[in-house]
């Protein structure tokens, strides 16, 4: 009799070893799904979003959904959908820091795909560029650009700000390189020499008066970089950055920039007069009108109005046209249109060419739509400069 309530006993406390274990199971495969459908919804795209969170059980068996985003909306998200589960977990999610923000120091500084540099170059910065870090090491720092873009930059090649030296930069007596080309930067107002120079300058870079105030010698504006280095540039080469922010759309100013880079070598990440990609190329030509687009060519082909590719002939000055595979409809191109068919772009170099198949200029590659930037501005993916909050 004993022995068969024992084995009855053993038998009952395996059933509930069972179920337990089967809940257990049921209530990871519930957080995972949950977890899952937040990344899909607020983080699809990982150069806009960091989304490391997951679900797990620990070694003692419980239930915890925890790493970091990025956003606080994905996290926002995660928890609101994990509510709906009804399951018990331990919440250890992290959202990284907004308030952690940088100056980029070079004229032009390389971000990464991962934190080494024979990782593939995925976008660049320019001078002066206001960078928010999510995360630190000796020697990479994870960054988002202006326009969202996150990818990895050399820690030399960038100077952390407080929240009031950002304060006192946006407020600061600040200019924009606004010509074409390369400028030279040199220690003293009248130094010639290659050995006087400190660094060089190209459209884009940002930098601060010396002092507050513009002091020009020599027909040189005394400036100070990002980090701190002083030194003296031609001063037809600077526009007050409040000046150049309000300016308004202008095709021209695109198209003129755009074509300032003509046989321009094409470099895959390359976002600066020196060696530029495709979205790169209208990227640049869309900030000398003060304007930031999103980086990729995939990411510009979602913003603007849309103009269907049988209507190219009604393509404006300025607009965007997108390229790549014809079945599937995936963007890999971009160029900037001009007129009667004749477009700017970057592939091989910065060179032209046309949609029209009549033309000489003509190339075969798939043109998919075009997009308009223009009455857009301050839509989803198009921000002017003098309303980025980074900036200004």
């Amino acid at each position: 009799m004993m022995r068969k309530t024992i084995t009855a006993l053993a038998l009952c406390l395996a059933t509930i070893a069972g179920a337990s274990a089967q809940s257990s199971a049921n209530a990871l495969a519930k957080a995972q799904q949950a977890v899952a459908e937040a990344k899909t919804a607020t983080a699809a795209d990982s150069r806009q979003c960091i989304f490391e969170i997951k679900a797990y059980n620990d070694t003692d068996g419980r239930l915890v959904v925890g790493g970091f985003t990025s956003d606080s909306t994905a996290r926002n998200a995660a928890v609101r959908l994990l509510a709906t589960t009804g399951v018990d977990y331990a919440d250890s999610m992290k959202v990284l820091p907004y308030d952690q923000m940088a100056l980029t120091t070079l004229s032009v500084a390389s971000h990464r795909t991962a934190p080494k540099h024979s990782a593939e170059m995925a976008t660049q910065s320019l001078m002066g560029t206001p960078l928010r870090i999510l995360q630190k090491s000796k020697e990479w720092w994870r960054v988002a650009t202006p326009d969202g873009y996150i990818a990895y930059v050399p820690a030399s090649s960038v100077s952390e700000k407080t929240p009031e030296e950002m304060a006192a930069w946006r407020n600061g007596c600040r200019f924009i390189v606004n010509r074409p080309g390369e400028t030279k930067a040199y220690r003293k107002a009248d130094s010639t020499s290659p050995r006087e120079t400190v660094t060089d300058l190209v459209g884009g870079c940002i930098v601060t008066a010396v002092g507050g105030a513009p002091n020009i010698k020599n027909g040189r504006l005394h400036i100070e970089l990002p980090d701190g280095r002083t030194c003296y540039a031609d001063a037809s080469a600077f526009t007050p950055l409040e000046e150049w922010a309000s300016q308004a759309f202008d095709a021209a100013k695109i198209l003129d920039t755009a074509y300032g880079m003509e046989g321009l070598p094409y470099l895959w990440g390359g976002t600066s007069p020196k060696a530029i990609d495709c979205s790169g190329l209208s990227k640049t030509a869309y900030f000398a009108n003060g304007l930031i687009i999103m980086r990729d060519a995939s990411q510009q082909a979602l913003t603007g109005e849309r103009i269907d590719a049988s209507k190219w002939r009604t393509c404006q000055a300025g607009d965007l046209l997108f390229f790549g595979n014809a079945n599937t409809k995936k963007v890999t191109h971009v160029g900037i249109y001009d007129h009667g068919g004749m477009y700017v772009h970057s592939s091989g170099r910065v060179k032209r060419n046309s949609l029209d198949p009549d033309s000489s200029d003509y190339l075969p590659t798939p043109f998919l739509h075009a997009v308009r930037i223009q009455g857009s501005e301050e839509t989803a993916g198009i921000t002017r400069v003098r309303n980025h909050p980074w900036y200004f």
